[in-house]
């Protein structure tokens, strides 16, 4: 009898995404997802397996699978939810928020990533009130459990809602190619840069604990409260106060590009044609007219149904919407058409050290005091810079000589 070895055995770990495809559909409970010394879910193949090679087939970077009607070239808008506690409330536009809402007025059930005790994993809601739980970017890879069964399962009977990264669209693909029920699934993909190792996350939180000497209960990613160009990072203790920095300035932001997952820096999911029908993310570089303090979303609508939900919003004035060209949507996400990454030099050295090191350590040994001070003076020109348009205009006129 001819036997297959997992995917992990195929790729090797370089490629693996951490999808926990091959862990929902393997018929022999032989993968466990276990996260390896570095902080990156791996699968962990047990004696179970009898090389059956099931799981070869739902692996989506051994077979990617777009849908059937997705475009080869997107359509592309600059769009936001009408309502502005929505709006405020949510990293960019709020345009997740709002398609949420559509499927669930249609008693549908929605699947996406909350911060459950500050870790990231994906849950099914099927009330408005939930959908709070989903606002606001989570930079963690999610425990997604045994979701794609679970989508497929919803889908015999009521609309379904999957938000996630692109390879976790990509893993789900790979299910609903095989259900008769895939028409009933509608996939909206982030704009993913990459995700970072737990065990750098989990040091950060415990050296914030004890500088502050308080437990740390909760923590927003994207706070806006500056303005949404001007992100921080806010963490709220145990008891109630918190704790808020602009990115530039905090070290969890700073080691983010330093230690994603191997993956990550040679994503095959980051590209065009998309794997989801609607792709979402922050409109960096979004026209002047367009930008304010309160977020503006990027959206691509990537197969029919996508394009349909989105004018359906638009029609009953629930979103703006409006189309931009392919170089105004790309110039400053690339992330929309490329997967690649420059890897760090020190990347290796960093996640060994991570292990081994203290987090005062750590931040000592990779970043450095005076780099503080030159980050400061870069966000402040950059805050001179979007407050005097004539300014920019200058420097660029100087800068083209």
């Amino acid at each position: 009898m001819r036997t297959l070895d997992p995917p992990i055995k195929v790729i090797g770990p370089e490629k693996c995404a951490g999808c926990f495809s091959c862990y929902n559909t393997c018929p022999f409970n032989a993968i466990e997802m276990k996260e390896n010394p570095e902080g990156f879910y791996y699968p962990k193949i047990n004696e179970n397996c009898t090389e059956c090679g099931v799981c070869q087939k739902f692996c989506p970077v051994i077979n990617p699978i777009r849908s059937e009607d997705a475009y080869s070239s997107p359509k592309f808008y600059a769009g936001w939810s009408r309502d502005e506690n929505i709006r405020l409330q949510s990293s960019s536009g709020g345009i997740f928020t709002e398609i949420a809402r559509y499927i669930l007025e249609k008693k549908g059930a929605v699947y996406g990533v909350a911060l459950k005790n500050l870790k990231a994993q994906h849950i099914k809601v099927e009330n408005e009130e939930e959908l709070e739980l989903f606002r606001g970017s989570k930079y963690l890879q999610s425990d997604v459990g045994l979701i794609y069964k679970d989508v497929i399962t919803e889908a015999k009977n009521r609309l379904v809602l999957f938000s996630g990264t692109p390879c976790q669209v990509a893993a789900l693909n790979t299910f609903l190619k095989e259900s008769q029920y895939k028409d009933a699934v509608i996939t909206v993909g982030v704009v993913c840069y990459g995700v970072p190792s737990h065990a750098f996350f989990k040091k950060y939180i415990e050296w914030t604990e004890r500088r502050c000497n308080k437990k740390v209960v909760d923590i927003k990613f994207r706070d806006k409260r500056r303005g949404w160009e001007n992100p921080s990072i806010t963490i709220k203790f145990e008891d109630g106060s918190e704790m808020s920095k602009p990115h530039p300035y905090d070290l969890f932001f700073r080691g983010y590009p330093l230690l994603l997952r191997s993956s990550c820096y040679n994503c095959p999911f980051a590209l065009i044609p998309r794997f989801e029908d609607i792709t979402l993310g922050d409109f960096w570089g979004a026209p002047e007219s367009l930008r304010d303090r309160k977020g503006v979303s990027v959206i691509l609508a990537n197969t029919k149904i996508g394009e349909d939900v989105l004018e359906v919003l638009k029609r009953t004035k629930k979103i703006e919407l409006l189309e931009v060209g392919y170089e105004t949507a790309t110039r400053h996400n690339p992330r929309l058409v490329t997967g690649k990454l420059r890897i760090p030099k020190e990347r290796d050295r960093a996640l060994a050290d991570i292990q081994s090191l203290d987090f005062e350590e750590f931040r000592q040994k990779y970043f450095k005091t005076s780099n503080i001070v030159i980050l400061k003076l870069y966000y402040i020109i950059l805050k001179i810079l979007k407050r005097t348009p004539w300014l920019r205009k200058f420097l660029k006129k100087i800068l083209r000589r």
